[in-house]
């Protein structure tokens, strides 16, 4: 077995996993006082374990530190993992339950969400990045604060670029954190709600631009109208590939990881995001993250295609 010392790697990959009980299907949305019945219903591996399978599928070398319960909802997960062919050096097993589940009601283009968490410490991020020095951390929800400064101080002392995606739905640049941690980051990616919210506007363009005064490129992701960045001056329109839509978690996970994919494999800023909207179409057309997620044979047929152009 190659030893630590030796793996080289391509991504810290940091957050945590949670186990999703998807309800789709469903006639009306869950109300009080009244039972509503899901034609369709999925147990699913969610959370940080979808980019971590999406990132293997596509040959990325992915460190995941994620720590795994006594549960039952936590050793499943960690069995799927490993099954699917995710890197085990930095998963790690805990006495106690760690119980992260999450409840989803799936509408087909939309879903809410019902989670509960138990607390447990984090895994020790920056001595893992200064172990293993990585091309790319890739922050899986917005961090601001002194938890991001560390992590942070320690990629740029590795010389590794530093993505990071939203998931925050209550946060705004009116918070001179919010700023600075913008500032922190090489790539940003919210979805097109985040970031509206972010910038308190409703115009993408006027959220592009006022998200890239903090952060040098801001990533939009936005549903089946495929996604807009914003680099500096420059603003690409990427459309997303025309798929039937079963189910969108983890769509968002599935663009990021195809996005880190062609930018480990130089592609360029166009290319990276056209394979991002790959990978995120892909994804939608299976119950959760990871059912129908793309694998390095997709990513060299539309490399094939476009060549052929």
């Amino acid at each position: 077995m190659e030893s630590i010392k030796n793996k080289k790697w391509d991504i810290l990959l940091v957050g945590r996993y949670f186990c999703d009980l998807i309800f789709s299907d469903l006639p009306e949305f869950p109300r009080l006082g009244h039972e509503v019945y899901a034609r369709s219903f999925n147990l699913i591996p969610g959370g940080v374990y979808t980019p971590a399978v999406a990132l293997t599928r596509l040959g990325v070398r992915v460190a995941w530190p994620c720590v795994f319960g006594s549960d039952v909802f936590s050793q499943w997960v960690k069995s799927e993992a490993l099954n699917e062919g995710v890197d085990g050096t930095y998963l790690s097993d805990s006495p106690h339950p760690s119980l992260r589940i999450t409840t989803a009601f799936s509408f087909g283009e939309e879903r809410a969400f019902l989670s509960y968490v138990d607390p447990i410490p984090e895994p020790p991020y920056v001595e893992i990045l200064h172990k293993i020095q990585p091309r790319w951390l890739f922050l899986t929800h917005l961090i601001a604060g002194e938890a991001l400064e560390e992590l942070v101080t320690a990629a740029r002392s590795v010389k590794a670029k530093v993505y990071m995606d939203c998931q925050a739905h209550d946060r705004s640049l009116d918070e001179p954190e919010i700023r600075d941690a913008l500032e922190s980051v090489d790539v940003f990616s919210p979805n097109a709600a985040e970031a509206k919210q972010l910038a308190g506007c409703e115009n993408m363009e006027e959220t592009s631009e006022k998200l890239a005064a903090f952060v040098p490129i801001v990533i939009i992701k936005n549903g089946k109208s495929g996604c807009l960045c914003r680099q500096g001056e420059r603003t690409l329109y990427e459309k997303a590939i025309d798929v039937d839509i079963v189910d969108t978690t983890g769509a968002g996970d599935n663009f990021n990881s195809g996005f880190l994919y062609g930018q480990l494999n130089d592609y360029s800023m166009k290319e990276s995001l056209r394979i991002g909207n790959l990978c995120g179409g892909m994804s939608v057309q299976g119950h959760g993250g990871t059912a129908t997620s793309a694998d390095k044979k997709d990513i060299n047929a539309w490399q094939k295609r476009a060549d052929n152009k």
